[in-house]
């Protein structure tokens, strides 16, 4: 009985400490996600098709075209910052 309730302080005292500490917590959240889904890379073309539009497709563009190749992370954020949270000068 008496490891029972020494388990049930010593996770008490944990979420405690996790409560108290945001910044200890969002790491071991960031670093346990990483260990649930791995990193993973995409590869994207851009190209300009015969109407001058950008295209951006995962396959080869048409042959004789010329295009622009991008790899992304999937742990990163592709698009920009918005001008709201931009720090004024």
């Amino acid at each position: 009985m008496r490891f029972v309730w020494l388990l049930f302080a010593l996770l008490l005292a944990g979420g405690i400490f996790l409560y108290l500490n945001p910044e200890y917590r969002s790491r071991l959240l960031s670093s346990t996600s990483d260990m649930i889904s791995p990193v993973s890379t995409s590869r994207i073309y851009k190209w300009r098709n015969d109407k001058g539009e950008w295209q951006l497709t995962d396959t080869l563009p048409p042959e004789g075209v010329t295009f622009e190749t991008l790899e992304h992370r999937s742990d990163e954020n592709v698009l920009p910052r918005p001008p709201q949270l931009d720090k004024h000068k």
